[in-house]
């Protein structure tokens, strides 16, 4: 099968986005070049996942702070910020950032459940931090216990942000 370019470069900007909310949610940590792969149709795929959630790189010395590594190579390969590629980057961020508050529950269970059952692992290191994490990158805009879907106009504005 043969792939033309833009079809390669939407793949790219399909699966940077889904990469980042992940990075973002799960808190992937160790997210350098080597770490990061691209296959023969576009797509970016992350290779090693030793560091996340609780954990990371140096005994826990936070030196990512990045919710997710966009690169300058990247906004490149998308033709720039004013391109057609990234305004559709932004908008699957956005889309995909609602649909992971409107599973939030199901995230929860399952962290949870990894919690539970990998205990002696690092990146599972209080379950209670990592579970108000979760909350909090989830639902960075509400400052009770109540967790509230944004409106798409307040998720794009966050994913600019």
């Amino acid at each position: 099968m043969k792939l033309d370019l833009s079809a390669a470069k939407y793949n790219f900007v399909a699966s940077l986005a889904g990469y980042s909310l992940l990075c973002y949610v799960l808190q992937i940590k160790d997210r350098h070049n080597g770490n990061i792969l691209l296959d023969t149709l576009g797509h970016l795929i992350h290779i090693d996942f030793d560091f996340f959630l609780s954990n990371s790189p140096g005994n826990n010395f936070q030196f990512e702070q990045a919710p997710f590594k966009l690169t300058s190579e990247y906004i490149e390969l998308m033709e720039g910020i004013n391109s057609e590629y990234f305004l559709h980057f932004r908008k699957l961020m956005t889309k995909g950032f609602l649909v992971l508050q409107e599973e939030y529950k199901k995230i929860v269970v399952l962290t949870a459940m990894m919690l539970s059952v990998n205990q002696n692992l690092p990146c599972f290191v209080g379950k209670e931090k990592i579970i108000s994490g979760l909350n909090a990158r989830l639902f960075p805009h509400c400052r009770t216990k109540q967790l509230v879907v944004m409106s798409e106009r307040e998720a794009s504005k966050f994913i600019d942000q």
